[in-house]
């Protein structure tokens, strides 16, 4: 990434490191995230939901079912084991600074990357955690 922070100072003419250009990245998923959480719908259909585990970062079964006579990780399968993927989703959530269970931002995160106006209405909407 050493490179890309000095295309963005190229484009932009700010010098940059390559740990804040990180930082910005996360701050934009963050903010995705955010959005996401603001208008997914829970199970009932309402909207504002901040279960993004269970309602949101859910793929199909056939991973985890396909290749029935092959196990897991082994040659000429992709096949995947469900506590695998949980604990990948869990593992991503904590390296954003999200809520380790729902998947979604939270507090501290949002105050460290001086989201205060998206702190604030998700709070309004009772959808931190």
């Amino acid at each position: 990434l050493d490179l890309e922070a000095k295309f963005y100072k190229a484009v932009t003419g700010e010098d940059i490191t390559t740990d804040e250009l990180y930082k910005r990245a996360a701050k934009i998923m963050t903010l995705q995230r955010a959005n996401t959480v603001r208008g997914m719908t829970d199970k009932d259909g309402k909207m504002g939901c901040n279960d993004c585990r269970t309602i949101h970062d859910v793929i199909t079964q056939w991973p985890f079912t396909k290749d029935p006579d092959k196990e897991p990780f082994t040659k000429g399968t992709d096949k995947m084991e469900k506590e695998d993927f949980q604990k990948g989703l869990t593992m991503l959530y904590e390296k954003f600074g999200w809520d380790s269970e729902k998947g979604c931002p939270t507090a501290d995160c949002l105050d460290y990357y001086g989201m205060d106006d998206v702190k604030a209405e998700l709070q309004s909407l009772n959808l931190l955690p």
